[in-house]
């Protein structure tokens, strides 16, 4: 069965990129993406959420404050994209690595709506493309970030990488952080399988503010976040069992 379901979710997949990545193209001609992207975003994500059968419950939508904010969640498989663009109620853009961009359509796509595109091994690039980041935020644009920069292969919230701190510090919005249960089954880091889960959970904390915060103090931005995201697990989830032990230990600084 996992043989079979796997391969109805790669042909639901393909086929919902290719379909909605293609009239994105052609609607964002009209608009440049403010209203298109969050349409066809939000509608590829939900069709493939609704073909999959997977339960997803989303709590905390009321804690989304008005105006730009940067979301940051925990990261465990390629379906936590698919459900933030199902469930997300903004428009946000990704911060995303830059192999990402030259996927076809969905590449394509990803550079006509305004995507920040990070290129990781170009410390120059990527310090510009933050920069540009943060006045796209500060123009009314949100933002996504996965702090880990990549997927855990163990429910374990891995070391949280700086830029998406430096960008929200220099942009000056507050972060939401997302703490997401149950994705683990579906596209796992070092393998493209699904294995239906038994509930998927976004679940959206309590806006952290950054002003206050500068560059020298960003450690302790990351560990504030860090922390907010791991009380977002379920007591009865893989994620607070592996994680919960932070939270009652003395936390460790992140290295700035």
């Amino acid at each position: 069965m996992r043989v079979l379901y796997t391969i109805y979710m790669w042909i639901v997949i393909v086929l919902a990129t290719v379909f909605w990545a293609s009239l994105l193209m052609i609607l964002v001609l009209f608009d440049w993406g403010r209203w298109s992207y969050y349409f066809a975003s939000h509608s590829w994500g939900r069709m493939i959420v609704f073909l999959s059968r997977v339960k997803e419950v989303v709590e905390g939508l009321e804690k989304i404050p008005p105006g730009p904010v940067i979301f940051m969640s925990n990261h465990q498989s390629y379906w936590d994209a698919i459900s933030l663009g199902a469930f997300l109620p903004v428009g946000a853009r990704f911060v995303l690595k830059r192999v990402l961009a030259y996927i076809p359509f969905f590449g394509s796509a990803l550079w006509l709506s305004g995507h920040i595109i990070v290129d990781r091994e170009n410390p120059k690039q990527a310090f510009s493309a933050l920069d540009k980041g943060a006045e796209k935020i500060k123009k009314g644009v949100s933002v996504f970030v996965f702090p880990e920069g990549t997927r855990s292969r163990d429910h374990r919230l891995g070391p949280l990488k700086k830029g998406g701190f430096v960008l929200a510090i220099k942009a000056g919005v507050p972060i939401v952080p997302i703490s997401i249960t149950g994705t683990q089954s579906m596209m796992p880091k070092g393998r493209f399988s699904f294995k239906r889960p038994s509930l998927v959970r976004l679940r959206f904390g309590d806006p952290i503010a950054t002003k206050g915060y500068d560059l020298s103090r960003k450690a302790a931005l990351m560990l504030e976040v860090r922390r907010a995201i791991i009380k977002g697990f379920g007591a009865e989830t893989p994620e607070w069992k592996v994680n919960c032990q932070e939270l009652e230990d003395p936390p460790a600084t992140p290295a700035a």
